[in-house]
């Protein structure tokens, strides 16, 4: 198995990679994935969680105003207050498909002015559909490092999302961390500060 470190804190090998393709041809023919791609360093993004390690890391195929297209491979759950809960919706509608590994996805819904909650796994060969309405965390990583998502997104709404508080009900808009550039960048040193 050819295993290549792309970034410090993320590798990639031949299994993942042929996931990767297998799901494109499945899902999104329209795209393509090379070796090469898939291991440059340029490819990849590490997205950081609140104690600056990261949690994700994207390769995005395709980003217009109309649909984005991403690989994500996850390391870690997308708890976004360290482990309290802070669900979120998201500014697109998107389905995931799982290509290798498995998440566990808690949704949380509004009934009768109450928050409730459903816990759903998702396992490679399935997917998640995601509606702009709904809010999530992803909980759990089944296999760190392993667990590889292709993320079909619709048009964007820049800066339409937001959190719900999960004891209140009550929704508000995503506001800038201001924090997170400088985390994005201590991750990723090709970008610029």
């Amino acid at each position: 198995m050819d295993r290549v470190e792309v970034v410090p804190g993320l590798a990639v090998d031949l299994d993942l990679y042929e996931a990767a393709v297998n799901g494109l041809k499945e899902h999104a023919p329209e795209e393509t994935l090379a070796w090469e791609t898939f291991t440059s360093p340029e490819s990849w993004t590490l997205v950081p969680d609140p104690d600056e390690q990261g949690y994700k890391g994207e390769l995005v195929l395709r980003r217009e105003d109309s649909h984005t297209r991403k690989i994500n491979l996850w390391f870690a759950p997308d708890l976004r207050d360290g482990q309290s809960p802070k669900p979120h919706n998201h500014p697109w509608e998107f389905t995931s498909h799982v290509l290798s590994g498995a998440y566990t996805e808690q949704r949380y819904t509004l009934v009768d002015g109450k928050v409730a909650t459903e816990t759903h796994t998702h396992t490679a060969g399935g997917s998640n559909h995601l509606p702009l309405d709904v809010y999530h965390e992803v909980t759990a990583i089944s296999e760190p490092g392993r667990t590889l998502t292709l993320m079909l997104c619709g048009a964007g709404r820049q800066g339409a999302w937001g959190y719900l508080d999960p004891e209140t009900g009550r929704t508000y808009d995503n506001t800038p961390d201001t924090s997170f550039r400088d985390r994005l960048v201590a991750l990723n040193p090709r970008m610029k500060p």
